[in-house]
């Protein structure tokens, strides 16, 4: 729980920060944090990628999972509903708290950081969702006011309910699949970082992230079957 903690706690000081600050804050220097953060991102989720000792796993659960999350829409479907989720005629405080809770919580990061500290009591994801979070949301606070700083409370809720969830599914999980399920994360993790360069993504208007999420669900059922195989 200490990674959402930290998190709970950036969200609070950095959307304090942007309704202090209001508008003095820069958006060029807002942009060269991102650029930092999206490489130190691109760091973490190569070394962790790296501890996989199966990666045939890694790329039929990828493979495999990001066909069914296309198939089910499941970026799509996020998108739209967050779209109406934040009508333009919507209170501030209302709009500001339903935008941030989407930001913080409704992204792999938060999955993948959520799942670490859950199972393998490793905060690290989270500390840097964390800081990411803490300029993301003095920034969306200096838009949108109060309702950022009350988003705080819920990412609190949120995130500390995921990572119970997985503290207790990881009880009965073997430590090989735990370890292979961190690697799968790291290369999603791949992907944030490269989102957060504005790297495209082959054509594509942003990085299929959202529709590969199954490949953590799948991944215990492809080393399953890949267990059957006698070669």
């Amino acid at each position: 729980m200490v990674g959402t903690l930290f998190n709970t706690v950036t969200v609070a000081v950095g959307a304090s920060a942007g309704l202090a600050l209001g508008a003095r804050w820069s958006s060029d220097l807002k942009d060269k944090v991102f650029v930092v953060l999206g490489l130190f991102t691109l760091t973490i989720g190569t070394l962790m990628a790296l501890e996989t000792k199966v990666p045939i796993d890694l790329f039929l659960a990828l493979v495999f999972g990001t066909l069914l999350g296309h198939t089910l829409g499941l970026q799509t479907r996020l998108a739209r509903w967050t779209s109406a989720s934040t009508p333009s005629d919507a209170s501030s405080t209302s709009r500001g708290f339903m935008e941030a809770m989407m930001l913080f919580c409704l992204g792999s990061m938060t999955l993948i950081g959520c799942m670490e500290d859950g199972l393998l009591n490793k905060p690290d994801l989270l500390l840097i969702k964390g800081t990411m979070d803490l300029i993301s949301s003095a920034f969306l606070a200096a838009t949108l006011g109060r309702g950022v700083l009350w988003s705080a409370l819920g990412v609190f809720g949120f995130q500390g309910a995921l990572t119970l969830a997985f503290t207790f599914a990881g009880q009965e999980m073997d430590p090989a699949l735990i370890t292979e399920l961190s690697a799968l994360g790291g290369i999603l993790m791949l992907g944030i970082g490269f989102q957060l360069l504005g790297v495209k993504a082959h054509g594509l208007p942003q990085w299929p992230l959202v529709d590969a999420l199954p490949s953590l669900a799948l991944l215990p059922l492809v080393r399953w079957i890949h267990g059957m195989i006698p070669f």
